[in-house]
């Protein structure tokens, strides 16, 4: 079952609640919704939790320059499940000559994945049972567009959800399953420190949103404000997301959270460049980076490079 939410858009008014009706769109291959979906599920988060009023200078300023992909990823909020990974795409497009960026905001559960390995491993006994979730998946299909000053404005009545089942692991940008637990192989260059940044009404840090602001950062989409690169590559669309981010709360033992700014170009040699930011919380605000490529050419192109030929 899709649902369909209506709310009205307004560049400087937001819904506290969005409410969904079932709706007869057509449900993507890949999501086999498995049983009925709770309503309340597709209540997404207020941006800001209380409202543009409730913020000062320096918040409105955060909110003017938070790109779409970091107000999707904090209308969705972090994956209630204990293992998952959080996938965002983006597809800018040209309407009737405004500018709208569409995007697909995918939580995946991983718990299966890793309760099974544990399982497998040292026996049921010895693992914790709360990884034993089956939770669907989630899937939100997003509308943003600039207005004024602001770099991203909700279009709330084009949303979408849906679900799909934990067994449903379709590939990731990184030619990866969403739903394993697997992490990119090949050769990055070398490590930077890169400093994270919370938004002023955040009252803790939550690692998401920092990791694809960062990440933004990094790639060069956020420096005084949001600012996309002037033309959108040849080939990209929903089928080849501009930009895909990931984000999981295991890559590893470790601990700790990984994410890859995965963004597309149409160059004859340069499939894809990656940026990557591992963090944890005891790392004070600070965030390892680093970049690679995706090759057009070369042995194995699904591996991480320094260099394309």
């Amino acid at each position: 079952m899709v649902f369909r939410c209506f709310g009205k858009a307004a560049a400087l008014i937001l819904p506290l609640v969005v409410a969904c009706s079932p709706a007869g769109a057509e449900i993507p291959s890949h999501a086999l919704p498995m049983g009925e979906p709770i309503l309340a599920q597709t209540a997404l988060r207020q941006v800001p939790p209380n409202g543009l009023d409730s913020l000062d200078e320096a918040g409105f300023r955060y909110f003017q320059t938070m790109g779409p992909l970091e107000y999707a990823a904090r209308l969705a909020g972090t994956p209630n499940v204990p293992t998952w990974r959080v996938r965002l795409r983006l597809v800018p497009e040209w309407q009737d000559f405004n500018l709208t960026y569409q995007v697909k905001v995918d939580h995946y559960n991983l718990s299966p994945s890793l309760y099974g390995s544990l399982v497998d491993s040292y026996g049921a006994d010895n693992v914790d049972p709360s990884l034993d979730n089956t939770s669907d998946h989630q899937h939100l299909e997003l509308v943003f567009f600039p207005v004024m000053n602001v770099a991203a404005d909700w279009l709330s009545e084009a949303t979408v959800a849906n679900w799909s089942g934990v067994e449903t692991n379709p590939i990731c940008g990184l030619g990866l399953g969403c739903a394993s637990l697997d992490v990119p192989s090949g050769e990055w260059a070398s490590e930077t420190t890169l400093a994270m940044e919370a938004a002023p009404w955040d009252r803790a840090n939550e690692p998401i949103y920092m990791m694809v602001r960062a990440l933004a950062q990094r790639a060069g989409w956020l420096q005084q404000g949001w600012t996309m690169p002037n033309e959108i590559p040849e080939g990209t669309g929903n089928e080849r997301p501009w930009v895909e981010v990931l984000i999981t709360n295991y890559p590893g033992n470790g601990g700790g959270y990984l994410a890859q700014w995965i963004e597309r170009g149409a160059d004859d040699s340069v499939r894809a460049t990656v940026h990557q930011i591992y963090y944890d919380d005891w790392m004070e605000m600070e965030g390892s980076a680093s970049t690679g490529y995706l090759c057009q050419r070369g042995s194995n192109t699904s591996d991480i490079r320094t260099l394309c030929p």
